[in-house]
C-alpha cells in the first residue's frame, strides 16, 4: 500500500542524497583554482520519483550531484548551457557552483537582480551591470538569481529564473 509518507520519502530521499556543502545560492562564481570544471547542457532525466540531473557535453553525459538548493536551481534551467565547477568522482561530478552561459546558443549573463535607486542592475562576479531597458516583469524578481540575454545596456532582453528571491 502506498501512503503519503512513502511518496514523500521517495521524493525527498533522492534530493537528500544529492546534498553536500555548496556555495550559497544566488551567487554565480568563477572557477576556483584546483577545482574541476565542465561545460555542457543541463538535462533532467528519470521519473518524478527519481530525477537525475545530467550535463550533456562533447565528453558525453555526466551525472551531477549538488546541494539541494543548487539541485533545484539546476532543475529550473534544463536546456541551458552552463559551466559547473566542483570535483569529479568515479560516478558523478560534485557541483560546488555553476554559471549559466547560453540559451539556444545565444550568450546570457548570470547574476542577482538588484534595485539600485530605482534602476535595475545585474550583480555578477565581475561587478554590477545597469540594465538599459529591462522587461517590466523583471522588477518582480529583485534579489533573485536570473540569467539575462540580449544587449544589457539597451535591450530587448530575454530572461529566466535560476533562484527565486528570498
Amino acid at each position: 500500500m502506498i501512503t503519503r509518507a512513502s511518496v514523500a520519502l521517495c521524493t525527498i530521499v533522492p534530493l537528500m542524497t544529492l546534498a553536500m556543502s555548496c556555495q550559497p545560492p544566488g551567487h554565480a562564481s568563477t572557477v576556483e583554482a584546483g577545482a574541476d570544471s565542465l561545460t555542457g547542457i543541463v538535462s533532467i532525466t528519470g521519473t518524478a520519483f527519481e530525477q537525475r540531473i545530467v550535463l550533456r557535453s562533447g565528453e558525453g553525459v555526466t551525472y551531477l550531484s549538488a546541494a539541494a538548493p543548487d539541485s533545484a536551481a539546476l532543475s529550473r534551467i534544463g536546456g541551458l548551457e552552463v559551466r559547473v565547477a566542483g570535483r569529479r568522482t568515479p560516478s558523478f561530478f560534485r557541483v560546488e557552483h555553476f554559471t549559466a552561459l547560453s540559451v539556444a546558443g545565444a550568450p546570457v549573463t548570470d547574476g542577482v537582480l538588484r534595485n539600485d535607486g530605482g534602476r535595475l542592475v545585474l550583480e555578477t562576479v565581475r561587478g554590477r551591470i545597469p540594465l538599459g531597458n529591462p522587461p517590466a516583469a523583471l522588477s518582480s524578481l529583485v534579489d533573485a538569481r536570473v540569467w539575462i540575454g540580449g544587449p544589457l545596456d539597451r535591450g530587448p532582453n530575454s530572461y529566466g529564473l535560476i533562484v527565486p528571491p528570498p
